[in-house]
């Protein structure tokens, strides 16, 4: 996602939503490549610095429990 180009990644989209699930998206690949992009690049820069590489999968988890805003209640 960081690493693939756009328009590979909406070619991805578009391939496996009618692979997996035979039917064809209503919303354009392009968008729904960039909002992967996007929630991929949010989840990246929370774990940078707070998972390591030989940290459990489920320290994710605890590390935005212990990064949580707390005004969003």
């Amino acid at each position: 996602m960081g690493d693939v180009p756009a328009s590979d990644l909406a070619a991805l989209v578009a391939t496996s939503a009618e692979a997996l699930h035979g039917v064809r998206s209503r919303t354009d690949p392009e968008r729904i490549a960039a909002e992967l992009d996007r929630l991929n690049r949010a989840v990246r820069d929370l774990a940078r610095g707070a998972v390591g590489p030989f940290d459990h999968p489920g320290d994710y988890a605890t590390a935005m429990l212990r990064n949580a805003d707390p005004t969003n209640g």
